[in-house]
């Protein structure tokens, strides 16, 4: 009997389509583009991310001569300490707000052997990269239209390492915008496509990643209401009266408020690791 075969990349095509789309638009968001929330990002990384980023970079084949490609590195919270411990990194990042701090931390530490890219990955020519890379990362950031297409790019600069970050399962954050998307959009919430997915790509492709799933707390800390409604404006796509008036009904029953009256906004997640080493193939 011939078994049709399931075109994993088609699959997440369309899920990242509709997860997208909202209200009938695939208008793109950028929910980094506010300079104030890739500052909070950033000291979050400095605070209480600061014990995962240790993680991560513990978990990185990175040597003093290493050529590293960080793609979606935001504020620079894996590109800035990597840059002490390697020859080069190349930081390639698509948001207004998260390239503005990363530029500015960079200026303010005196790092001096990271070059940035201010483009999207899938808007990128990787001619722009100036060769291979020993260690390629993405954390977090393959949020991509078409994820073949950039596993193919990837590998294309890979003469190393590649380690990818991502979801396993349902993010506490799914939940949340599943009770409130019908109120806000008069449709279904539909969620990214997840970890499964993407190996399923990566083993059509003849890769067979090492995996590594483990939980993680997401948390966020706001002085008052008021911040916590602006942050999460582009989260939620919120931008009319009535959207922003339901989002912040939504967010004081769910976010618990600290003593000093400030917000405290968690939830836990699991996540996945997944590597895999070219250094073989060159």
């Amino acid at each position: 009997m011939k078994l049709n075969k399931i075109d994993w990349n088609d699959v997440w095509k369309e899920q990242m389509r509709i997860y997208n789309e909202v209200e009938g638009t695939l208008e793109k968001v950028d929910i980094w583009e506010s300079k104030e929330n890739a500052r909070r990002y950033w000291e979050m990384s400095q605070n209480k991310g600061a014990d995962r980023i240790e993680q991560t970079l513990s978990e990185l084949d990175l040597k003093a001569d290493s050529r590293v490609l960080d793609i979606g590195s935001g504020p620079g919270a894996l590109a800035i300490p990597i840059s002490k411990r390697v020859r080069e990194v190349v930081a390639v990042e698509p948001s207004d707000g998260m390239m503005s701090v990363l530029q500015e931390n960079l200026e303010e530490l005196g790092i001096s052997n990271v070059k940035c890219i201010h483009k999207g990955w899938e808007d990128l020519d990787i001619d722009e990269l100036g060769g291979k890379f020993d260690v390629i990362i993405a954390s977090y950031s393959l949020n991509v239209p078409d994820i073949r297409q950039t596993f193919e790019q990837i590998q294309a600069v890979s003469s190393g390492s590649v380690y990818v970050y991502w979801f396993a399962g349902e993010t506490s954050w799914d939940d949340q915008y599943r009770a409130i998307w019908p109120a806000l959009h008069n449709e279904e919430y539909h969620s990214s496509p997840k970890c499964n997915i993407m190996y399923n790509v990566l083993y059509n492709m003849g890769i067979f990643p090492n995996m590594e799933v483990f939980p993680m707390q997401r948390s966020m800390t706001f002085s008052s209401m008021d911040e916590a409604v602006k942050h999460y404006v582009p989260h939620y796509r919120a931008y009319t009266d009535a959207q922003v008036s339901i989002l912040r009904e939504y967010l004081k029953e769910i976010l618990p408020v600290n003593e000093d009256g400030s917000i405290l906004h968690f939830g836990d997640t699991t996540r996945v690791r997944m590597w895999w080493d070219n250094a073989s193939d060159d």
